[in-house]
C-alpha cells in the first residue's frame, strides 16, 4: 500500500491531535475542580499549558528552518501521549499542572512542524489552500474532541457532584497514539539541512522580526482569537457549574463552537472570493469580541448557542489568515521562526490572560473573564482594520 503524501499525513495528524487537545483541555479544567481547585487554580493550569512552550518557540523554529520539522512533529506527538496519561493519573494539582505544561511543550512542537512545512515545501500558489485546509483539520479536531470527551466523562460520571476525567483522559490517549505512526509514514519533501553556523548568517533577531510592518498586528490578532479560545474552553465549565448547565450542554455549545469553524474554513476559499482579505481578518476579532463578551449574561441556551456559533465562524477565519500575514511578510529563510514568535505572542497571552482571568474570578466572578476577552478582541480588530489600511 502506497504511503500517503506529507500534506495528508501531516492534515491527519493535525487532526488527531487537536481533538485530543480540545478534549483533554476542558477535562483538565473539570480535574482541577475535582481536585479542590477553584477559579484561581483553573487559571494557573491553563498558564502551565503555555509557560515551557513560550521559553522554547523560538528555538523551536531556527530548529525547524534548518530542516528538522519531521523530528519536530515526531517529538510532539509522541509527547502528547505521554502528557496525557501523567494528567490521567494525576491525584494532585501539581502534577496535573506539570501535565498541562508537557502538553504544552508538545503542541508547540507538532504545530511549528505542521504550520512550517506548508510554506516549506508548499509552491506560493498553493500556501493559502494548504493554510485553509491545515486549519481545517485543527477545526475538525476540535468539533471531535469536545463531544467525544463530553459523552465519555458524562457516561462515566456518577452523582458524587464532581466530573469524572479519568476515564476520557484515557480515551483522549489512545486516540493520540494513533496520531503518532502517521509522523513516521512519510519522508520530507525537501531532507536538506543546515548546521546552525551556516544559518546563523540569515538569522533575524526577534526584534527584528517584530520590527517587519505589520509582524505585531498579525501576531496580536493571533494572540487574542487563540487567548479567547482557551479562555472558553477553560472556563465555560466553571461558567457553565454556576449557572446550572450540565457537561452534556457545556459540551454542546463547544461543539457549536467548533462546527461554526468548520464551515467558515471549508469556505474560505469562496469567502477569499466574495470578501477582501482585509475585512475577513478585521472581522476575525471585531465581530467576535461582542458575542465573547456577553457570555455571562444569561443562561439561557438560545442565545448562548448564537454566541458561540458567531465566535467560531470568525475564529475560524482569523487563524488561518494571520499565519498567512506572518509568512507573507516574513524573509523566506526565517519563516519558521516568524511563525513561532506568532506562536509565542500566543503562548504569552495564554500565560497572563488566565492568570489575570483568574485572579479576576475570585474577586468579581468568572464572568469578568469574557468580559475581558471580549474587549481584548475588540481592540485587536480595530488594531488589524489600522495596520491594514493601504493593503
Amino acid at each position: 500500500m502506497r504511503s500517503p503524501s506529507w500534506f495528508l499525513a501531516v492534515t491527519a495528524a493535525s487532526l488527531l491531535s487537536h481533538t485530543v487537545l480540545s478534549g483533554v483541555r476542558t477535562l483538565i479544567s473539570y480535574r482541577v475542580l475535582a481536585l479542590g481547585g477553584d477559579g484561581l487554580t483553573v487559571g494557573i493550569v491553563t498558564a502551565a499549558f503555555a509557560v515551557l512552550p513560550l521559553v522554547v518557540a523560538l528555538p523551536i523554529g531556527r530548529a525547524v528552518d534548518r530542516g528538522l520539522a519531521v523530528p519536530a512533529l515526531r517529538v510532539g506527538l509522541i509527547l502528547t501521549v505521554v502528557a496525557i496519561a501523567l494528567a490521567a493519573g494525576s491525584t494532585q494539582l501539581f502534577v496535573l499542572g506539570s501535565a498541562s505544561a508537557l502538553l504544552g511543550l508538545a503542541q508547540m512542537l507538532h504545530t511549528v512542524a505542521c504550520q512550517s512545512m506548508v510554506p516549506l515545501w508548499s509552491p506560493p500558489e498553493k500556501l493559502d489552500s494548504r493554510f485553509g485546509h491545515l486549519t481545517l483539520s485543527v477545526s475538525a479536531g476540535q468539533l471531535l474532541g469536545f463531544p467525544i470527551a463530553g459523552i465519555v466523562a458524562t457516561l462515566t460520571t456518577q452523582d458524587s457532584g464532581s466530573v469524572s476525567t479519568g476515564p476520557a483522559l484515557l480515551v483522549m490517549g489512545a486516540i493520540a497514539l494513533v496520531a503518532v505512526p502517521l509522523a513516521f509514514s512519510f519522508a520530507p519533501g525537501d531532507s536538506t539541512r543546515v548546521t546552525r553556523a551556516d544559518a546563523a548568517d540569515g538569522q533575524q533577531s526577534t526584534l527584528r522580526l517584530l520590527g517587519t510592518p505589520g509582524m505585531k498586528p498579525a501576531i496580536y490578532s493571533s494572540l487574542t482569537v487563540l487567548t479567547a479560545m482557551d479562555l472558553l474552553m477553560a472556563y465555560l465549565p466553571v461558567l457553565g457549574q454556576q449557572m446550572g448547565l450540565s457537561v452534556a450542554w457545556v459540551t454542546a455549545l463547544l461543539t457549536a463552537r467548533a462546527i461554526t469553524s468548520v464551515l467558515s474554513r471549508a469556505t474560505m476559499p469562496i469567502l477569499l472570493r466574495k470578501v477582501p482579505r482585509r475585512w475577513l481578518l478585521v472581522s476575525a476579532t471585531l465581530a467576535s469580541g461582542i458575542p465573547m463578551a456577553l457570555v455571562p449574561l444569561t443562561s439561557a441556551i438560545v442565545p448562548l448557542m448564537l454566541a458561540m456559533l458567531l465566535m467560531g465562524f470568525f475564529w475560524g477565519v482569523g487563524q488561518p489568515l494571520t499565519m498567512s500575514w506572518v509568512t507573507l511578510i516574513a524573509d523566506s529563510r526565517n519563516r519558521a521562526a516568524a511563525l513561532s514568535v506568532r506562536l509565542a505572542g500566543n503562548r504569552i497571552g495564554q500565560v497572563a490572560v488566565p492568570v489575570v482571568a483568574g485572579s479576576l474570578s475570585g474577586l468579581i466572578g468568572v464572568g469578568a473573564i469574557f468580559h475581558a476577552s471580549g474587549l481584548l478582541l475588540i481592540s485587536s480588530g480595530l488594531l488589524t482594520h489600522s495596520a491594514t489600511r493601504d493593503v
